[in-house]
């Protein structure tokens, strides 16, 4: 049997509208992330996973921390921000369980909660007061180097306050920051008034590149802070389009509802 197409415009634009489709198909992203610290009286360390889609980000984070032999905290959270239906679903998922509300109740529940830590603009007033008192210096190395599979280049910024401290950045011009991950960043800060609560895994290395002519959207890939009061350790694993949801992202049928969280 043989199959013949009499129409070659037609077959065209069919091929046209499968490789539209195919690069849509492709515009999410999976992110995954890993933190760790020490300090005097203990440590951190935990993991970030973000999924953006074209009209939803879906988060989870995992966190344990100890303090001296006293406390060891362990959270293993997750977010799904729907703006196709305006909700919002917060799940615990040592607990198995999650919770819907709609975006005004869960702006409400933000406002209300301290924990979520303090307005950017204060952070900002801090930045800008602290900023004329210190002695910094910043090196930026052309050499490439290979880190977490990512073309990079490291700078350096060491403060030469009473207790010299510095901090290691290793960024990537190659890889640019998804326009997947772009359009929920600034979705989220026209729901949130242009600032994202932390809880929400948006804010971690939000690094000025433009003020020293680097990309605005170059991927922060290591970051590590060193002082005498500890260390900390930023690294990003993963950055790549993915179609499908992965599981870690899905609320389990054995989950309960519950009104909140």
């Amino acid at each position: 049997m043989k199959l013949v197409y009499n129409n070659p415009l037609k077959l065209f634009f069919i091929f046209f509208l499968c490789i539209i489709d195919n690069a849509y198909s492709q515009s999410n992203l999976f992110v995954n992330e890993s933190l760790n610290g020490t300090f005097s009286q203990g440590k951190m360390e935990g993991s970030i996973s973000k999924f953006f889609a074209h009209d939803k980000y879906y988060l989870r984070s995992n966190f344990n921390v100890k303090i001296l032999r006293l406390f060891n905290i362990k959270r293993d959270e997750g977010y799904i921000i729907s703006f196709s239906d305006s909700t919002v679903t917060k799940i615990n998922h040592k607990k198995k369980r999650f919770a819907i509300y709609s975006f005004n109740e869960f702006l409400e529940e933000n406002k209300n909660n301290p924990q979520d830590g303090p307005a950017e603009e204060n952070r900002k007033n801090e930045d800008e007061s602290d900023s004329g008192e210190e002695d910094v210096t910043i090196n930026i190395s052309e050499k490439i180097e290979i880190l977490n599979n990512f073309k990079t280049r490291k700078a350096e910024i060491v403060y030469k306050d009473e207790e010299e401290s510095g901090l290691f950045i290793w960024f990537s011009e190659s890889t640019l920051k998804s326009q997947a991950e772009l359009e929920i960043l600034k979705r989220l800060e026209q729901m949130f008034d242009g600032s994202i609560p932390p809880n929400l895994g948006m804010n971690a290395m939000d690094i000025p590149y433009d003020e020293h002519d680097i990309d605005s959207n170059a991927l922060t890939i290591k970051f590590k802070a060193i002082s005498k009061d500890g260390t900390f350790t930023y690294n990003l694993l993963k950055y790549s389009e993915q179609d499908l949801l992965p599981e870690i992202f899905k609320i389990s049928e054995k989950y309960k509802k519950v009104k909140k969280l």
